[in-house]
């Protein structure tokens, strides 16, 4: 057991040295990309139309017409900034805060560690 929490560690640390790194790349083969803020406006983006902050911790990313979110789509979101509590983000497709079943908008979920939502600057990018 011992093993795998350092296995573990070994892994998050390592993921935490090379992710701000990669976040802040240009992403010429992203399909989208966007870095949102807190308050849900967007200071950087590519192939985005639209952003809205819809509650504590939840955002909706709408993609224009050139980005395809059918089939094997990578979509990743990496929280930028420091914050006194870790955050987790996660991505829904078409999530009903943002209009459940439409294929042009991203849900993006941002909890602290209890599950409790908080808002999180964050870079979003579609492969």
């Amino acid at each position: 057991m011992k093993n795998y929490k350092r296995i573990a560690a070994g892994a998050l640390a390592a993921a935490a040295v090379l992710v701000p790194s990669a976040a802040r790349a240009d992403t010429p083969y992203a399909q989208a990309s966007a870095k949102v803020e807190m308050d849900g406006s967007v200071s950087r983006s590519k192939h985005i139309s639209d952003v809205w902050h819809v509650s504590k911790g939840t955002y909706c990313v709408a993609v224009d017409e050139h980005v395809n979110l059918d089939g094997a789509v990578a979509v990743h979101a990496t929280p930028v900034g420091l914050y006194n509590a870790a955050r987790t983000l996660s991505v829904e497709v078409g999530g009903a805060p943002c209009g459940w079943g439409r294929d042009d908008i991203i849900a993006v979920y941002s909890r602290v560690a209890s599950r409790v939502p908080a808002d999180t600057a964050f870079y979003l990018t579609v492969s």
